[in-house]
């Protein structure tokens, strides 16, 4: 039986965190549905995991590493598809008619995501923990298993392939 309180601290981390998980699982699979459905098993995975009274210290790194291992795990089970098909046939990404700020918006979006498609995937993953998923070096660590400084050294080398990449496309 679960007490009250490691309820009420799994309903706050839902409210803290499936909003940036959600960000993290579509900026790996481009699709709504699929990162809807990573994120509900994530906090599957995880409601299992505290329901057999295990004990998790940091939340949010045991959510990012669990939806990460998913990810991996989808990813290996289905083929891969293009970025620029999903864009063409997604309504969302289409700019209304009368808004510029939003078109300006989308082509830095189509922008940043042709350079995140030149990595591999390890740094991608890395850059998309930093940056969009907005984790700190100690948090990214946690989750990938390694220590901070391996962890800055490698988002700096990401960042200089993704600037000596970008520059010659």
């Amino acid at each position: 039986m679960i007490d009250e309180d490691k309820k009420n601290k799994f309903l706050e981390a839902y409210d803290a965190y499936s909003d940036a998980l959600y960000r993290h699982c579509f900026f790996r699979t481009f699709s709504r549905e699929r990162a809807e459905e990573l994120v509900q098993e994530t906090f599957l995975k995880t409601w299992e995991y505290v329901s057999q009274d295990k004990e998790i210290a940091n939340i949010r790194a045991f959510l990012y590493r669990v939806a990460l291992n998913l990810i991996i795990d989808d990813s290996r089970k289905k083929k891969e598809v293009s970025l620029d098909a999903l864009l063409a046939g997604s309504k969302n990404f289409q700019p209304p008619n009368n808004s510029h700020r939003i078109m300006e918006i989308q082509a830095l979006f189509g922008e940043a995501m042709k350079g995140l498609k030149l990595l591999e995937e390890e740094d991608r993953n890395i850059i998309i923990l930093r940056y969009v998923d907005d984790l700190g070096p100690g948090e990214i660590a946690e989750i990938l298993g390694t220590n901070a400084n391996v962890v800055s050294v490698r988002i700096n080398r990401a960042l200089e392939k993704l600037k000596n990449k970008t520059m010659y496309e």
